[in-house]
């Protein structure tokens, strides 16, 4: 019997955020959980685990955390979606249409990036990169949502159909056509794996969490900004953010996420805190900077339409 069909997405499932290679703490948290491997893969009696993406890059132990998740995923225990550093790994390696160059451009600080990923797997590399190719993008599910960045309708809908009769997800025509700035393919990525931004105000430059400039922010993509500042605004940490009116005319285009709607769980936002919290009763973000001494945090979901913060785990 396929385990799969035994641990279906009915069922209870248990959502884990952003692990970036931490896996002596994703086989702690999954031993809190009530996992044991068995046949060589981490599995629950009754649960199955829905990962959010982000499994390599800036951690001590890539080759491990893909290993372990992967094994999961091939017993039918555990779901793993599409993260921002799966696609940029991707990229990386996919070259451009119209020349021998990449579509990740292979600038110093962008291997600084992968330089963990990259002496991690060696040369398992290649294997790795096939594997990211079968990655989802997103779960929508009459009981939840799930996705790595920002749930986006008309991104979602559009990579729908641009990944119609594929195969594998991220073939190399679909990483050209979605690395190409501007172009709708690049704005349906961008929403969904690194999250909804606008312009910061003219003349403004802010810091994120490791010292970079930014002239965007990361926005509160579930709520409208009406009667906000961009500092109330943003989801995230940056240093420096004004208190200035968000305009209506930065998001126009912007369907804040239903409170009556399916609870959606993502991860990417680097979130801080000495706990996990809720950022709506039917939202929840996984992310909390476990590569900047933050806990690595899942969230126990049994089919509640109300989330409760009782049911965050983490270490």
């Amino acid at each position: 019997m396929n385990p799969f069909e035994q641990r279906s997405l009915d069922g209870p499932i248990d959502f884990i955020g952003d692990i970036h290679g931490h896996a002596g703490k994703l086989k702690t948290l999954l031993d809190r959980l009530g996992y044991q491997v068995i046949n060589n893969a981490y599995q629950h009696p009754e649960r199955m685990v829905v990962f959010l993406g982000d499994y390599i890059d800036r951690g001590p132990e890539v080759g491990e955390t893909l290993r372990v998740v992967r094994s999961m995923v091939d017993a039918g225990n555990a779901v793993a979606l599409m993260g921002n550093h799966e696609y940029n790994a991707l990229a990386w390696f996919t070259p451009r249409p119209d020349s021998d160059q990449p579509c990740r451009r292979h600038t110093p600080d962008r291997h600084e990036q992968f330089r963990a990923s990259l002496e991690s797997l060696g040369d398992e590399i290649e294997h790795w990169i096939e594997w990211f190719r079968t990655c989802p993008l997103w779960l929508d599910t009459p009981r939840f949502r799930a996705v790595h960045a920002s749930w986006d309708p008309r991104a979602r809908d559009f990579m729908a159909n641009s990944l119609a009769g594929q195969d594998a997800v991220f073939t190399t025509s679909v990483v050209q056509e979605t690395s190409v700035p501007g172009s709708p393919a690049f704005r349906a990525i961008e929403h969904l794996l690194k999250g909804r931004e606008i312009d910061l105000p003219t003349g403004v430059v802010t810091r994120d969490h490791h010292g970079g400039e930014r002239r965007r922010m990361r926005i509160r993509w579930f709520e409208r900004p009406e009667g906000r500042g961009y500092h109330e605004y943003i989801l995230g940490n940056h240093h420096g953010v004004p208190e200035t009116p968000v305009p209506d005319s930065a998001v126009m285009d912007l369907e804040a996420y239903p409170p009556d709607a399916v609870p959606v769980f993502f991860g990417h936002y680097w979130m801080r805190g000495e706990q996990p919290r809720l950022l709506a009763p039917n939202v929840a973000c996984l992310d909390w900077s476990v590569t900047d001494g933050g806990p690595l945090v899942a969230y126990r979901f049994s089919g509640e339409r109300t989330l409760d913060e009782s049911h965050f785990e983490y270490v």
